[in-house]
C-alpha cells in the first residue's frame, strides 16, 4: 500500500487484527471497536434518510464534515458488529482529500483481514468504501461549482 497517505488509524486496525487468529476473537474485537464508540458521537438529529447509507442490510448512517478539504466521517449502526465496522471504516479514511479518498481500492478493504466476515458483511464493507468516496467527491464537485 502506498505509503502517500496516512491512515494512522486503519495502520493500527490492520495491526490489531494481524495479532488475532482466532475468528470469534477478531468478532469480539470489532464489537469492542463499535462499543468504545458511544452513542454521543453521533448525535440522534443526524439519524435522518440524508445520512443513510444504502447497500447495507443494518441501517448505517454516516456524515461527513469536511476542514481544510479534508474529510472527517462520523457514522453510526444499530447492529453492533456493523457498528464496529463502521467505526473501522470512518476512523480509518477520516482526514483525507476527495483524491486521497478515491485512490482507496478494494485492497484496503481486504488489508483489515476481516475474512471472518460473511460475504454479505464484505460486501456492505466495500460499499461503504464506495459511500465514503461518493461524499467526498460530492463535497468537491459542490466547491468546485
Amino acid at each position: 500500500m502506498s505509503r502517500l497517505l496516512d491512515l494512522e488509524k486503519y495502520d493500527e486496525f490492520v495491526g490489531n487484527l494481524e495479532l488475532i487468529d482466532d475468528e470469534d476473537m477478531r468478532f469480539e474485537y470489532i464489537i469492542d471497536v463499535g462499543k468504545k464508540a458511544g452513542d454521543a458521537d453521533f448525535p440522534e438529529v443526524m439519524k435522518v434518510d440524508a445520512n443513510l447509507m444504502h447497500g447495507c442490510m443494518s441501517k448505517v448512517w454516516i456524515i461527513d464534515r469536511v476542514d481544510d478539504g479534508r474529510h472527517y466521517f462520523s457514522g453510526f449502526s444499530d447492529a453492533i458488529i456493523v457498528k464496529g465496522l463502521v467505526t473501522m471504516m470512518t476512523e480509518s479514511f477520516s482526514g483525507l482529500t476527495g483524491d486521497e479518498l478515491d485512490a482507496l481500492n478494494e485492497d484496503h478493504v481486504r488489508k483489515l483481514n476481516l475474512g471472518a466476515l460473511t460475504t454479505q458483511r464484505q460486501v456492505g464493507m466495500l460499499a461503504m468504501l464506495a459511500h465514503l468516496q461518493k461524499l467526498g467527491r460530492r463535497v468537491t464537485t459542490a466547491a468546485a461549482d
